[in-house]
């Protein structure tokens, strides 16, 4: 089977059962991670792209094309372009930059949304009490954020179907974030209109819009940071204009308290089952 076939046939079985949360999508959400909760990183990130299905190979095949032209071999990782030691660290910065350039192009030409959602880790240590942050991380709560704000742009768009969820199967907070989605679905169940379909992790290595998500992802951490693009990354910050549309948000002192209250309720009370 072509690697193609196989996106393709992803694209239908993975959302395609009985499982009302399976459903068939025409939409879907490609998410990747960025930062961590080190001392040197202020922020944690979600981002990613919203893509329908139209779009969806024809992103594939040209982001394939995209790699092949530049003589890389997928998946493309920002970490990787850090010089000494990065897999791209010999890249020359003309090749680099026309690279950016061509990875954005492509990524606002087919992208519904593009999508960021930030928290800095000092009002998540601040706000947050410690029984939920024990059981959520930072992406949790980063993910929760961008569930909303990707409900907020379904209700913009009159889309009313449940939005798969796909991230990168190698995401370190795979398990917090698991945990955070089944709260989504389950405040979704008791009434809470959010859009959330399904979580799947899948392989970055096998999908383009995953790639496109960490570049995004990295965008976004990098912007919220203060941390200046440079000539060089300059490209990659066309993808976070509101003309291009681009959703961000960051979370605020007032949301978290307010949600680490009702999870902290929701632990005490299993606690007592």
């Amino acid at each position: 089977m072509s690697l193609q076939a196989y996106r393709n046939e992803v694209w239908l079985v993975m959302h395609n059962s009985d499982d009302p949360q399976k459903e068939t999508a025409m939409v879907r959400i490609y998410l990747d991670e960025s930062g961590d909760e080190g001392p040197s990183i202020t922020h944690a990130v979600i981002g990613g792209l919203l893509i329908n299905r139209s779009y969806f190979l024809h992103f594939e095949a040209e982001w394939d094309r995209l790699l092949e032209k530049h003589g890389i071999a997928a998946p493309i990782h920002m970490k990787e372009f850090g010089r000494p030691h990065g897999r791209f660290a010999s890249m020359s910065d003309v090749c680099r930059y026309q690279l950016f350039v061509e990875a954005a192009d492509l990524i606002n030409s087919h992208k519904l949304f593009s999508i960021g959602s930030t928290l800095s880790n000092h009002d998540y240590q601040t706000h947050m009490p410690q029984a939920v942050r024990d059981k959520y991380s930072v992406y949790a709560m980063c993910f929760m954020l961008t569930a909303v704000a990707n409900h907020k742009l379904a209700e913009l768009s009159n889309y009313r179907g449940n939005i798969p969820f796909i991230l990168d199967s190698g995401n370190a907070y795979a398990k917090h974030v698991r945990q955070a989605h089944a709260v989504m679905l389950e405040w979704q169940h008791q009434g809470v209109p959010l859009n959330v379909g399904s979580l799947t992790f899948a392989d970055d290595a096998d999908f383009g819009v995953l790639q496109a998500a960490d570049m995004i992802a990295w965008g976004v951490r990098r912007r919220v940071s203060g941390i200046p693009f440079g000539d060089i990354f300059t490209p990659i910050e066309t993808i976070l204009n509101d003309e291009k549309n681009h959703a961000e948000q960051e979370w605020k002192a007032d949301w978290l308290k307010q949600l680490g209250e009702r999870i902290l309720r929701r632990i005490e009370a299993k606690t007592d089952e």
